[in-house]
């Protein structure tokens, strides 16, 4: 027999209150596991944090790995792909250290960490530039790849992160690939300069000029376009390139040398194939 509307509110009345306290049972029960959760977690990172600080990657790594298995929706487990491309660059694996970081930083956009990993995808780079020893050729006679990707990755980082701690040491570096591409397009203008290949020369002392402003080979460029304007018969161009020497870089021996040239440097109009004073601003 069913029982009165009376009674069933009256049985409602009374489940009520069981009801709640088991629902509050439940949420408490998740709370609590998502805690434990999280503090087993953080417990297995610290302890594969405490290898990877004693330069102990052959532990941490494989912990760090298990760690991201086991927790993959914590926030240790974006920290432990960030270790896990440290391993790689502290073991010279720059490949898979380039790898592990910008995958870091395609899926993990909005970790505080991105800064970090682009940086170190740039570093990683610059650790590949050809280093000098006894029995090589010089650094600049050599493949430029990774300081050409470096110095690409070390402009953006500063344009995108100009207040980042890592800053200074990213604009050291840029400046060090900045020179060692400089040496290089100056190398190959030299070259092309001493077997008559003047306009070959011209272009790659502009792509000096304009692409790497601020190295040390700077006022050299802007001379050797002077005299190579001046041999082609553009008198114009060469007085033109010459005072822009005297003007940057007043008080280098080029200069000294650009004044000499001035005075005896007879006028000309531009000739037909003139190329523009290059800027000096970075493409």
């Amino acid at each position: 027999m069913k029982p009165a509307l009376g009674a069933k509110r009256a049985i409602g009345r009374r489940t009520w209150p069981l009801l709640c306290c088991a629902l509050w049972a439940c949420g408490g029960t998740a709370a609590e596991g998502g805690k434990a959760y999280g503090d087993k977690a953080r417990a297995a990172y610290q302890t594969a944090l405490l290898e990877f600080y004693d330069d102990d990657c052959f532990e941490a790594a494989p912990m760090m790995r298990e760690l991201r298995r086991e927790y993959p929706v914590s926030r240790y487990a974006a920290l432990a792909d960030l270790r896990v491309a440290d391993c790689h660059f502290r073991d010279g694996e720059y490949a898979e250290a380039i790898e592990a970081y910008n995958h870091f930083v395609r899926y993990r956009r909005s970790h505080v960490e991105v800064p970090y990993a682009r940086f170190q995808v740039a570093a990683a780079h610059f650790e590949q530039i050809p280093s000098e020893w006894l029995l090589s050729p010089p650094r600049h006679e050599r493949d430029h790849y990774h300081a050409e990707e470096a110095l690409r990755l070390l402009r953006a980082f500063k344009l995108d992160f100009p207040d980042d701690p890592l800053l200074p040491r990213a604009e050291r570096m840029a400046q060090e690939a900045i020179e060692l591409l400089a040496a290089h397009e100056l190398y190959v203008a030299k070259f092309y300069a001493d077997r008559g290949h003047l306009r070959a020369a011209i272009g790659r002392l502009n792509t000096l000029i304009g692409s790497f402003p601020g190295s040390s080979k700077e006022a050299e460029a802007w001379l050797l376009l002077g005299q190579s304007y001046q041999e082609l018969g553009m008198h114009a161009l060469a007085r033109a390139h010459l005072d822009q020497l005297v003007a940057r870089h007043p008080n280098s021996d080029e200069a000294n040398e650009a004044r000499e040239q001035l005075r005896s440097l007879p006028a000309g109009g531009v000739h037909k194939d003139a190329c523009p004073v290059p800027s000096g601003n970075p493409t």
